[in-house]
C-alpha cells in the first residue's frame, strides 16, 4: 500500500493528464508512481525531465533502461524493479537480457559497452570513489564520447536518487516483485549468497 495517496486524475490540469497518457504508453514510469508525484507541480516538471532523459540524448534506449533496472534490482525497489520501457523492448531489449545484470561482468548477453555503463551505473549506486577516478574515466572514454559520459552520469545519477525515493513510496514491495517475476527472484537470491 503506497505510503501517500494517488492524485484524482479529474483534479488535474490537462497537461498532467496528457502526460500520464505519455506514461502508460511509455511503460517506465508507470502512471503509478506519477499520480503520486502530480501531487506537486515539481512532480509534473520532473517527469518532463524523466522524458528527455529518456528519450532524447545518444545513448541507446536499450542501454539507459539496462542501467536503471540494474539501479533498482540494487536497491531492491519492487516498483522500479518491475517496469520496463516500451521503447528499450522495442528495440529488442528482452527480460533475459535484464536478467544478465545480476552478474553483467560475466554477461556472454551484453556488450563491453553495455557492461562498462553497468560498471558506472554500479559504481553510482555503490561506491563514488571508484567512479571519481582518472583510469576508469579512461576506460570510459575507450566506448563513450564525452556527451555520452555526461548524459550516462545524469541518467545513473536520476536512477539512484529519484529511484531510492520512490522505493519509499511502497508502491510495491521487493517481495511483491520477486513473486512477479521469479526470474528476479532467482539472481536475487543468487547474489545474496554470493
Amino acid at each position: 500500500m503506497p505510503r501517500i495517496d494517488y492524485v484524482e486524475e479529474a483534479g488535474l490540469p490537462d497537461d498532467a493528464r496528457e502526460l500520464l497518457k505519455t506514461a502508460e504508453a511509455a511503460g517506465s514510469p508507470d502512471p503509478r508512481v506519477l499520480k503520486i508525484l502530480f501531487k506537486s507541480p515539481i512532480g509534473i516538471a520532473w517527469y518532463r525531465y524523466w522524458l528527455a532523459s529518456s528519450n532524447d540524448g545518444q545513448l541507446p534506449r536499450d542501454l539507459k533502461e539496462l542501467c536503471r533496472v540494474k539501479i533498482a534490482f540494487d536497491h531492491e525497489c519492487g516498483y522500479c524493479g518491475t517496469v520496463r520501457s516500451a521503447a528499450a523492448k522495442a528495440v529488442g531489449l528482452t527480460e533475459e537480457r535484464i536478467q544478465e545484470v545480476w552478474d553483467y561482468e560475466h554477461s556472454e548477453l551484453l556488450s563491453a559497452k553495455e557492461k562498462l555503463a553497468l560498471k558506472f551505473a554500479d559504481y553510482m549506486k555503490h561506491d563514488i570513489a571508484k567512479a571519481d577516478d582518472d583510469a576508469f574515466y579512461a576506460e570510459l572514454k575507450t566506448q563513450f564520447s564525452d556527451a555520452e559520459i555526461v548524459e550516462l552520469g545524469l541518467w545513473c545519477a536520476e536512477n539512484v536518487g529519484a529511484g531510492s525515493f520512490v522505493r519509499t513510496l511502497n508502491l510495491i514491495s521487493w517481495d511483491e516483485a520477486c513473486a512477479l517475476n521469479p526470474a528476479t527472484a532467482a539472481n536475487a537470491a543468487r547474489a545474496r549468497n554470493a
